[in-house]
Protein backbone atom coordinates (compact mmCIF):
# COMPACT_ATOMS: atom_id res chain seq x y z
CA UNK A 1 0.00 0.00 0.00
CA UNK A 2 1.27 3.47 -0.99
CA UNK A 3 0.94 6.98 1.31
CA UNK A 4 0.50 9.64 -0.28
CA UNK A 5 -0.08 13.28 1.49
CA UNK A 6 -4.35 13.12 0.93
CA UNK A 7 -5.93 16.76 -0.96
CA UNK A 8 -8.60 17.18 -3.25
CA UNK A 9 -6.66 16.84 -6.48
CA UNK A 10 -4.76 13.39 -5.15
CA UNK A 11 -8.13 11.86 -3.77
CA UNK A 12 -9.85 12.26 -6.62
CA UNK A 13 -6.78 10.33 -8.81
CA UNK A 14 -7.44 8.05 -6.67
CA UNK A 15 -11.13 7.10 -6.64
CA UNK A 16 -10.16 7.38 -10.31
CA UNK A 17 -8.07 4.25 -10.58
CA UNK A 18 -10.83 2.88 -8.14
CA UNK A 19 -8.51 2.45 -4.86
CA UNK A 20 -10.58 0.97 -2.16
CA UNK A 21 -7.80 0.47 0.49
CA UNK A 22 -6.81 2.56 3.18
CA UNK A 23 -4.61 5.42 2.35
CA UNK A 24 -2.39 7.71 4.46
CA UNK A 25 -0.27 10.81 4.75
CA UNK A 26 3.29 9.63 5.79
CA UNK A 27 3.12 12.05 8.54
CA UNK A 28 -0.02 9.87 9.94
CA UNK A 29 2.58 6.70 10.69
CA UNK A 30 4.67 8.49 12.88
CA UNK A 31 3.64 8.22 16.68
CA UNK A 32 3.38 12.38 18.06
CA UNK A 33 5.37 12.76 21.03
CA UNK A 34 3.55 16.31 21.53
CA UNK A 35 0.16 17.15 20.44
CA UNK A 36 0.12 19.18 17.14
CA UNK A 37 -2.00 20.93 15.10
CA UNK A 38 -3.53 17.71 13.14
CA UNK A 39 -6.29 15.92 13.21
CA UNK A 40 -6.12 12.24 11.26
CA UNK A 41 -9.20 10.73 10.71
CA UNK A 42 -9.57 7.53 8.88
CA UNK A 43 -13.17 7.32 7.18
CA UNK A 44 -15.49 6.65 4.32
CA UNK A 45 -15.13 8.58 1.16
CA UNK A 46 -17.03 11.47 0.84
CA UNK A 47 -18.41 11.18 4.65
CA UNK A 48 -16.26 14.73 5.17
CA UNK A 49 -17.00 17.23 2.78
CA UNK A 50 -14.04 19.20 1.11
CA UNK A 51 -15.91 22.55 1.53
CA UNK A 52 -15.71 21.69 5.54
CA UNK A 53 -12.30 20.67 5.53
CA UNK A 54 -11.39 23.21 3.52
CA UNK A 55 -12.95 25.98 5.86
CA UNK A 56 -11.79 24.40 9.17
CA UNK A 57 -8.38 24.39 8.33
CA UNK A 58 -8.90 28.13 7.79
CA UNK A 59 -10.67 28.80 10.71
CA UNK A 60 -8.67 26.55 13.09
CA UNK A 61 -5.04 26.42 11.90
CA UNK A 62 -5.70 22.68 12.44
CA UNK A 63 -4.67 20.45 9.30
CA UNK A 64 -7.29 17.23 8.65
CA UNK A 65 -5.83 14.29 7.30
CA UNK A 66 -8.05 11.76 5.96
CA UNK A 67 -7.29 8.04 5.30
CA UNK A 68 -10.04 6.34 3.32
CA UNK A 69 -11.30 3.01 4.22
CA UNK A 70 -14.21 0.93 2.44
CA UNK A 71 -14.03 -1.67 5.46
CA UNK A 72 -14.59 -1.95 9.41
CA UNK A 73 -12.39 -5.04 9.40
CA UNK A 74 -9.51 -2.64 7.92
CA UNK A 75 -10.17 0.02 10.73
CA UNK A 76 -9.98 -2.58 13.17
CA UNK A 77 -7.13 -4.22 12.19
CA UNK A 78 -5.12 -1.12 11.62
CA UNK A 79 -5.81 0.02 15.39
CA UNK A 80 -4.91 -3.38 16.55
CA UNK A 81 -2.09 -3.70 14.87
CA UNK A 82 -0.94 -0.09 16.94
CA UNK A 83 -1.44 -0.86 20.00
CA UNK A 84 -1.16 1.73 22.53
CA UNK A 85 0.37 4.17 20.20
CA UNK A 86 -2.22 4.89 17.53
CA UNK A 87 -1.28 7.32 14.88
CA UNK A 88 -4.63 7.93 13.98
CA UNK A 89 -7.29 10.59 16.16
CA UNK A 90 -10.78 9.61 14.90
CA UNK A 91 -12.63 6.74 13.08
CA UNK A 92 -16.16 5.88 11.48
CA UNK A 93 -17.67 3.10 13.28
CA UNK A 94 -21.07 1.14 12.27
CA UNK A 95 -22.57 0.95 15.29
CA UNK A 96 -23.25 -2.87 15.46
CA UNK A 97 -20.01 -3.26 15.50
CA UNK A 98 -18.90 -0.83 18.40
CA UNK A 99 -18.47 -3.67 20.96
CA UNK A 100 -15.77 -5.45 18.77
CA UNK A 101 -13.64 -2.15 18.65
CA UNK A 102 -14.30 -1.34 22.07
CA UNK A 103 -13.46 -5.22 23.29
CA UNK A 104 -10.20 -4.41 22.49
CA UNK A 105 -9.85 -0.84 24.19
CA UNK A 106 -9.65 0.94 20.84
CA UNK A 107 -12.09 3.66 21.24
CA UNK A 108 -11.96 6.08 24.50
CA UNK A 109 -15.56 7.79 25.91
CA UNK A 110 -16.67 11.03 24.32
CA UNK A 111 -16.37 13.84 26.87
CA UNK A 112 -19.64 15.40 25.33
CA UNK A 113 -18.42 18.11 28.33
CA UNK A 114 -15.79 19.42 25.28
CA UNK A 115 -18.33 19.60 22.78
CA UNK A 116 -20.42 22.73 22.95
CA UNK A 117 -22.58 21.55 20.00
CA UNK A 118 -23.33 18.48 21.30
CA UNK A 119 -27.16 19.48 21.81
CA UNK A 120 -27.33 20.14 18.31
CA UNK A 121 -28.24 16.26 17.77
CA UNK A 122 -31.70 15.40 16.02
CA UNK A 123 -33.90 14.28 18.23
CA UNK A 124 -33.87 10.93 17.61
CA UNK A 125 -30.16 11.09 18.58
CA UNK A 126 -30.29 13.82 21.38
CA UNK A 127 -27.91 12.13 24.05
CA UNK A 128 -26.55 9.50 21.74
CA UNK A 129 -28.48 6.87 23.42
CA UNK A 130 -27.74 4.33 20.88
CA UNK A 131 -23.79 4.97 21.45
CA UNK A 132 -24.37 4.79 24.74
CA UNK A 133 -23.04 1.78 26.70
CA UNK A 134 -22.70 1.83 30.87
CA UNK A 135 -23.43 5.34 31.03
CA UNK A 136 -20.62 6.04 28.51
CA UNK A 137 -20.92 7.30 25.35
CA UNK A 138 -18.60 5.87 22.39
CA UNK A 139 -18.91 8.18 19.80
CA UNK A 140 -20.96 11.06 17.65
CA UNK A 141 -23.54 9.83 15.72
CA UNK A 142 -22.99 10.77 12.60
CA UNK A 143 -25.14 9.21 9.46
CA UNK A 144 -27.44 6.62 9.22
CA UNK A 145 -28.98 4.25 6.68
CA UNK A 146 -31.87 2.17 7.21
CA UNK A 147 -34.21 -0.82 5.54
CA UNK A 148 -37.38 0.91 3.57
CA UNK A 149 -40.52 0.31 1.55
CA UNK A 150 -39.41 1.47 -1.48
CA UNK A 151 -42.79 1.80 -4.26
CA UNK A 152 -43.38 3.27 -7.43
CA UNK A 153 -45.55 6.19 -6.56
CA UNK A 154 -47.35 5.93 -10.14
CA UNK A 155 -48.55 2.39 -9.82
CA UNK A 156 -48.88 1.37 -6.00
CA UNK A 157 -51.33 2.95 -3.25
CA UNK A 158 -50.20 4.60 -0.73
CA UNK A 159 -49.18 2.39 2.36
CA UNK A 160 -47.83 2.34 6.06
CA UNK A 161 -47.47 -0.97 6.52
CA UNK A 162 -45.02 -3.52 5.32
CA UNK A 163 -48.37 -5.96 4.61
CA UNK A 164 -48.55 -3.93 1.04
CA UNK A 165 -45.76 -6.42 -0.05
CA UNK A 166 -48.13 -9.11 0.39
CA UNK A 167 -51.01 -7.94 -1.62
CA UNK A 168 -52.21 -10.03 -3.75
CA UNK A 169 -52.51 -6.89 -5.91
CA UNK A 170 -48.48 -6.96 -6.38
CA UNK A 171 -48.55 -10.37 -7.10
CA UNK A 172 -45.26 -10.68 -9.35
CA UNK A 173 -44.27 -7.43 -8.44
CA UNK A 174 -42.25 -7.49 -5.39
CA UNK A 175 -38.30 -8.00 -4.56
CA UNK A 176 -35.97 -8.02 -1.81
CA UNK A 177 -32.89 -9.26 0.00
CA UNK A 178 -34.34 -12.30 1.36
CA UNK A 179 -32.02 -12.64 4.79
CA UNK A 180 -32.42 -8.71 5.45
CA UNK A 181 -36.29 -8.97 4.31
CA UNK A 182 -36.47 -12.11 7.09
CA UNK A 183 -35.56 -9.74 10.01
CA UNK A 184 -38.11 -6.80 8.73
CA UNK A 185 -40.89 -9.79 8.60
CA UNK A 186 -40.11 -10.72 11.50
CA UNK A 187 -40.93 -7.72 13.15
CA UNK A 188 -43.98 -7.35 11.03
CA UNK A 189 -45.26 -10.42 12.73
CA UNK A 190 -44.14 -8.92 16.10
CA UNK A 191 -40.90 -10.98 17.02
CA UNK A 192 -37.35 -9.56 17.52
CA UNK A 193 -35.74 -9.48 13.90
CA UNK A 194 -32.40 -8.77 15.42
CA UNK A 195 -32.33 -11.39 18.31
CA UNK A 196 -31.01 -9.36 20.58
CA UNK A 197 -33.99 -10.30 23.69
CA UNK A 198 -33.06 -14.46 22.44
CA UNK A 199 -29.73 -14.47 24.19
CA UNK A 200 -29.85 -17.78 25.47
CA UNK A 201 -33.00 -18.66 24.34
CA UNK A 202 -32.61 -20.73 21.19
CA UNK A 203 -35.84 -22.28 21.20
CA UNK A 204 -37.92 -19.72 21.06
CA UNK A 205 -36.04 -17.52 18.33
CA UNK A 206 -36.11 -20.61 16.34
CA UNK A 207 -39.48 -20.67 16.29
CA UNK A 208 -40.22 -16.76 15.08
CA UNK A 209 -37.35 -18.00 12.72
CA UNK A 210 -39.61 -20.45 11.64
CA UNK A 211 -42.99 -18.53 11.31
CA UNK A 212 -41.51 -15.82 9.26
CA UNK A 213 -39.60 -18.27 7.23
CA UNK A 214 -43.00 -20.16 6.18
CA UNK A 215 -44.68 -16.80 5.66
CA UNK A 216 -42.34 -15.94 3.32
CA UNK A 217 -42.23 -19.37 1.27
CA UNK A 218 -46.28 -19.20 1.45
CA UNK A 219 -46.01 -15.32 0.11
CA UNK A 220 -43.34 -16.46 -2.71
CA UNK A 221 -45.40 -15.61 -5.17
CA UNK A 222 -45.54 -11.96 -4.81
CA UNK A 223 -41.94 -11.70 -5.46
CA UNK A 224 -40.56 -11.10 -9.12
CA UNK A 225 -36.73 -11.80 -8.25
CA UNK A 226 -34.65 -11.97 -4.92
CA UNK A 227 -32.00 -9.22 -5.65
CA UNK A 228 -28.63 -9.40 -3.74
CA UNK A 229 -26.51 -6.10 -5.59
CA UNK A 230 -27.91 -2.71 -4.90
CA UNK A 231 -27.67 -2.34 -8.67
CA UNK A 232 -30.50 -4.89 -9.05
CA UNK A 233 -33.20 -3.64 -7.81
CA UNK A 234 -32.53 -0.21 -9.03
CA UNK A 235 -32.52 -1.60 -12.39
CA UNK A 236 -35.69 -3.32 -11.59
CA UNK A 237 -37.36 -0.07 -10.58
CA UNK A 238 -36.36 1.31 -13.54
CA UNK A 239 -37.41 -1.19 -15.98
CA UNK A 240 -40.76 -1.51 -14.16
CA UNK A 241 -40.09 -5.28 -13.57
CA UNK A 242 -41.28 -4.60 -9.64
CA UNK A 243 -43.47 -1.58 -8.34
CA UNK A 244 -42.85 -2.29 -4.70
CA UNK A 245 -39.08 -3.87 -2.77
CA UNK A 246 -37.58 -3.64 0.47
CA UNK A 247 -34.47 -1.74 0.04
CA UNK A 248 -31.48 -0.19 1.65
CA UNK A 249 -31.67 3.77 1.73
CA UNK A 250 -28.92 4.75 -0.63
CA UNK A 251 -30.44 2.39 -3.67
CA UNK A 252 -33.62 4.61 -3.32
CA UNK A 253 -32.08 7.67 -2.76
CA UNK A 254 -30.26 7.71 -6.21
CA UNK A 255 -33.31 6.72 -7.80
CA UNK A 256 -35.57 9.70 -6.46
CA UNK A 257 -32.26 11.86 -7.07
CA UNK A 258 -32.29 11.08 -10.89
CA UNK A 259 -36.34 11.56 -10.85
CA UNK A 260 -37.56 8.53 -10.95
CA UNK A 261 -40.90 7.96 -9.81
CA UNK A 262 -39.93 6.31 -6.05
CA UNK A 263 -40.98 6.98 -2.32
CA UNK A 264 -39.10 5.18 0.47
CA UNK A 265 -40.74 4.73 4.11
CA UNK A 266 -40.64 3.77 7.23
CA UNK A 267 -43.51 1.12 7.94
CA UNK A 268 -45.44 1.63 11.46
CA UNK A 269 -44.27 -1.62 12.35
CA UNK A 270 -40.50 -0.20 11.85
CA UNK A 271 -37.53 -1.36 10.35
CA UNK A 272 -33.47 -1.76 10.97
CA UNK A 273 -30.48 0.35 10.43
CA UNK A 274 -27.35 1.04 10.81
CA UNK A 275 -25.31 3.87 12.62
CA UNK A 276 -22.37 5.38 11.77
CA UNK A 277 -20.45 7.97 14.17
CA UNK A 278 -17.11 9.30 14.37
CA UNK A 279 -15.24 8.05 17.29
CA UNK A 280 -11.92 9.37 19.16
CA UNK A 281 -9.29 6.77 18.92
CA UNK A 282 -8.20 5.81 22.59
CA UNK A 283 -4.59 7.61 23.51
CA UNK A 284 -5.19 9.44 20.61
CA UNK A 285 -1.82 11.39 19.78
CA UNK A 286 -4.35 14.46 18.71
CA UNK A 287 -7.38 14.33 21.45
CA UNK A 288 -7.32 18.02 21.62
CA UNK A 289 -7.43 18.43 17.84
CA UNK A 290 -10.32 15.58 17.47
CA UNK A 291 -12.94 17.02 19.43
CA UNK A 292 -12.32 21.01 18.16
CA UNK A 293 -13.00 18.99 14.67
CA UNK A 294 -16.00 17.18 16.20
CA UNK A 295 -17.37 20.03 17.57
CA UNK A 296 -16.84 22.12 14.64
CA UNK A 297 -18.93 19.40 12.23
CA UNK A 298 -21.50 19.38 14.79
CA UNK A 299 -21.89 23.76 14.40
CA UNK A 300 -24.42 23.90 11.32
CA UNK A 301 -27.27 21.72 9.84
CA UNK A 302 -25.28 22.78 6.60
CA UNK A 303 -22.66 20.53 6.77
CA UNK A 304 -24.95 17.83 8.41
CA UNK A 305 -26.88 18.75 4.63
CA UNK A 306 -23.48 18.31 2.72
CA UNK A 307 -22.58 15.07 4.37
CA UNK A 308 -25.62 13.64 3.59
CA UNK A 309 -25.79 14.88 -0.13
CA UNK A 310 -22.19 13.53 -0.42
CA UNK A 311 -22.59 10.01 1.12
CA UNK A 312 -26.41 9.21 0.14
CA UNK A 313 -27.22 8.72 3.85
CA UNK A 314 -29.88 10.27 6.11
CA UNK A 315 -27.97 13.17 8.86
CA UNK A 316 -28.52 13.04 12.41
CA UNK A 317 -27.82 16.78 13.08
CA UNK A 318 -30.54 18.48 13.75
CA UNK A 319 -32.44 20.64 11.42
CA UNK A 320 -30.64 19.37 8.08
CA UNK A 321 -34.13 18.75 6.73
CA UNK A 322 -34.93 22.26 6.53
CA UNK A 323 -31.84 22.58 4.76
CA UNK A 324 -32.30 20.05 2.15
CA UNK A 325 -35.01 20.98 -1.06
CA UNK A 326 -37.93 19.08 -1.56
CA UNK A 327 -36.45 16.48 -3.92
CA UNK A 328 -33.04 15.65 -1.79
CA UNK A 329 -35.70 15.98 1.28
CA UNK A 330 -37.64 13.51 -0.24
CA UNK A 331 -34.49 10.95 -1.12
CA UNK A 332 -32.32 11.25 1.84
CA UNK A 333 -34.32 12.70 4.52
CA UNK A 334 -37.48 10.83 6.64
CA UNK A 335 -40.32 12.70 9.12
CA UNK A 336 -39.60 12.48 12.60
CA UNK A 337 -42.10 9.89 13.82
CA UNK A 338 -40.17 7.42 10.75
CA UNK A 339 -36.76 8.45 12.02
CA UNK A 340 -38.26 7.10 15.54
CA UNK A 341 -39.23 3.47 13.96
CA UNK A 342 -36.12 2.68 13.16
CA UNK A 343 -34.43 0.33 15.53
CA UNK A 344 -30.33 0.05 14.92
CA UNK A 345 -28.87 -3.38 14.56
CA UNK A 346 -26.74 -4.27 17.89
CA UNK A 347 -23.95 -6.49 18.21
CA UNK A 348 -25.23 -8.71 21.02
CA UNK A 349 -26.37 -12.42 19.44
CA UNK A 350 -25.51 -12.19 16.09
CA UNK A 351 -23.47 -15.38 16.33
CA UNK A 352 -27.40 -17.09 16.60
CA UNK A 353 -28.87 -14.62 14.51
CA UNK A 354 -26.70 -15.16 11.68
CA UNK A 355 -26.69 -19.11 11.74
CA UNK A 356 -30.49 -19.15 11.75
CA UNK A 357 -31.04 -16.35 9.62
CA UNK A 358 -28.84 -17.91 7.26
CA UNK A 359 -30.40 -21.06 7.01
CA UNK A 360 -33.73 -20.09 6.64
CA UNK A 361 -32.85 -17.86 3.78
CA UNK A 362 -31.28 -20.92 1.78
CA UNK A 363 -34.68 -22.69 3.21
CA UNK A 364 -36.60 -20.06 1.44
CA UNK A 365 -34.98 -20.00 -1.86
CA UNK A 366 -35.27 -22.90 -2.40
CA UNK A 367 -38.52 -23.81 -1.29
Amino acid sequence: MKDITVNRRSTLKLLAAGTSVLVAAPAIIRPALAQSKVVNITTYDKFVPQSFIDQFQKDSGIEIRVRLTDDQGKQYNLLTAEGAAPTTDIVTVTGHRLSQFMGSNLLAPLDTARLKNWGKLAPAYKGAPQLTIDGKTYGLPLLAGFEGLARNTEYTKASDSWEIMFDDEYKNLTSYIVSDFLSIVMRYQGSDGDYVTYENKADVAQVATDKARDFMIRHKDKVRKYYDAASEVQQMFVNEDIYLAQTWSGPAAKLIMDGHPIEISVPKEGTYGFLYSFNVVNNAPNADAAYAFLDAILSSPEIGAAMTRQSGFASAFDGVDKVLDDKERAAMALPPEQVERVQFFSSVNRAMKNEMIDKATAEIKTA
